[in-house]
């Protein structure tokens, strides 16, 4: 439930930017892909390395604080 909330949150966050981007002289698909690239770019890559990194962490870590 709570994702289809926050993909509807989404959702029309990005068709208000579409309609904005529109207005201003934008192409539907420019648009679409520029927002494909930024998302590629600077968060599905992350979040995909996290979520690897969390996999691959042993059920019973104990963390002590000096990972890093």
């Amino acid at each position: 439930m709570r994702e289809r909330e926050l993909r509807g949150i989404i959702d029309e966050k990005i068709t208000a930017l579409m309609r904005e981007m529109q207005e201003a002289n934008w192409r539907a698909d420019d648009v679409a892909f520029a927002i494909e690239a930024v998302l590629r770019e600077r968060w599905i890559d992350r979040a995909l390395a996290l979520r690897a990194a969390r996999e691959n962490v042993p059920e019973d870590f104990v963390s002590d604080g000096n990972e890093g």
